[in-house]
């Protein structure tokens, strides 16, 4: 009993390590997103709501511009609670709604099954699943700091979390109680509003609810799921109550997918046909491995460390079996290792699939769902590994000497965030240089209009990451900023002073 308490110290010890320095490492690209500016989309966003009749400016939005339908609210609730300065505000705050989001999600996940985690490793495994996911996304820049890529890409991901917890914790009550009636229509709405953002999440939303339904349906006794003895009764009574509450949850996400695909405005974004049948089925079958390998090929560092902390970390914790698992049960294990591979593949096609139907291979900013769903298998996967290895009745995995070393290695691959701290703090001076630029030219802006000046003539930023204003008064994004602004004109040249 005195090395398992000195051996909970040192894991603890390690869980410890790790939040620091995810915390750390999220900080800092938090702190990086207060140096976000205003670019390219973001112009036009915000002076939508200028519009006199918003309303009627959404529904032509709907058939001329875009399908997203949500994304046009959530940019102006931004504007209207955050101020001028939200696009430096939302990347933290997108940072902090989704560990929160993850940290909800698992501990309805415990309470339901059980795995008796402690809030402390819960709250590592999300900064962990965050963390990994931020800095390998394919592209950071256009994913989180730039808020037209944010709202439609990051922002739905991070809502989803908070859905799922919504979803386990009805579940959870409906054993007690049939749903109230605002449930079934909480779980309509919510999907329908998060799938308003971008398609690619919403199809992954479908493909999640489509198979718990069918779950459901086929298990025929959700109770078995826990240990409690209920009548045939209210077996069917709890049954029913899961397949309502999937049900609507399923045609909120669906619904929101039928709007999105009949808007009118989609022939304007896509400027080629959509691939035939044969050609769909390729792209969606072939898209996904392409990303997994490449993945695999290009970074495979990140890749063994969010396997190996994980394992580490479940091994560490359930070194000290009470009751060995039976050999049906570890082959279960390793069957469930391989379903959590299958469904992950079948996941990112679903995710990817908007994008072949509509141009080809996603744009980077795209892919990060991709991203987000290989980071979970992956410590999915080993935590996994690490149960597997505990209830392998192998002397060698038994050892206290292996659990020490295994304690060990989980306190050195902890710390792994800190490594992209170090990369991050170097690029602090880039961001703030560029922020600087636009502070000025924005000075200069208000300077100008002070003086009576309605036609501006300003300084074209070279460093802009996305697109910067044009030499054209008539470009879309310069009307946009002379909106925003309150100007005639804006033109933006290139300037050696």
């Amino acid at each position: 009993m005195r090395q398992r308490f000195s051996e909970e110290q040192f894991s603890g010890l390690a869980i410890s390590l790790g939040i620091f320095a995810a915390l750390i490492a999220l900080g800092l690209y938090a702190y990086l997103g207060t140096f976000s500016r205003y670019g390219s989309d973001d112009y036009c966003l915000s002076a939508f709501f200028l519009q006199s009749n918003l309303i009627n400016a959404m529904i032509q939005r709907y058939f001329i511009a875009s399908s997203r339908y949500t994304n046009i609210i959530f940019i102006g609730l931004a504007d209207k609670l955050l101020g001028w300065h939200n696009v430096a505000i939302l990347p933290a705050l997108m940072l902090v709604l989704f560990v929160w989001g993850l940290f909800l999600f698992l501990k309805e996940m415990d309470e339901w099954i059980e795995m008796g985690w402690s809030r402390g490793m819960m709250l590592f495994l999300s900064l962990l699943l965050v963390y990994f996911s931020v800095s390998q996304a394919p592209n950071l820049y256009e994913t989180l700091y730039w808020r037209a890529g944010m709202t439609s890409h990051f922002a739905p991901l991070v809502l989803i979390p908070f859905f799922g917890a919504f979803l386990i914790r009805q579940i959870r009550k409906a054993k007690e109680h049939s749903p109230a009636l605002w449930i079934p229509t909480a779980c309509f709405i919510i999907p329908f509003l998060i799938g308003g953002l971008s398609e690619p999440p919403t199809a992954l939303m479908i493909t999640v609810l489509f198979l718990g339904t069918c779950a459901a349906w086929w298990l025929g006794k959700p109770a078995s799921l826990s240990d409690s003895r209920s009548s045939t009764r209210d077996d069917a009574y709890y049954r029913r109550s899961i397949l309502m509450i999937l049900f609507w949850s399923l045609l909120g996400a669906m619904t929101a997918l039928i709007v999105m695909a009949l808007a009118p405005a989609n022939s304007i974004r896509m400027q080629t046909p959509p691939p035939g049948p044969i050609e769909l089925t390729f792209r969606i079958v072939n898209f996904p491995l392409y990303f997994i390998v490449d993945t695999l090929r290009t970074l495979p560092i990140p890749t063994f460390v969010s396997v190996a902390v994980p394992a580490l970390l479940f091994y560490v914790k359930y070194a000290h079996p009470s009751q060995g698992l039976s050999k049906e049960t570890r082959y279960r294990l390793g069957l469930l290792i391989i379903l959590v591979l299958m469904f992950t593949y079948l996941f990112i096609a679903a995710s990817f699939a908007p994008s072949a139907y509509g141009q080809s291979y996603p744009a980077a900013r795209a892919r990060f769902i991709g991203r987000l769903l290989l980071t979970a298998s992956f410590m999915t996967v080993g935590g996994l590994l690490g149960l597997l290895i505990v209830q392998l009745r192998i002397q060698i995995f038994q050892s206290a000497y292996l659990r020490g070393f295994a304690i060990l290695a989980l306190m050195i691959l902890a710390v792994y965030p800190l490594r992209t701290a170090w990369r991050l703090f170097g690029e602090i001076p880039t961001y703030q240089q560029r922020a600087a630029a636009w502070d000025l030219r924005e000075a200069e802006i208000y300077r100008m209009k002070a003086e009576g000046d309605q036609d501006l003539i300003v300084r074209f930023l070279r460093n802009e990451k996305t697109q910067d204003l044009g030499d054209h008064a008539d470009f879309r994004l310069n009307r946009c900023a002379a909106a925003l602004y309150g100007v005639k004109s804006i033109l933006a040249i290139p300037m050696d002073d």
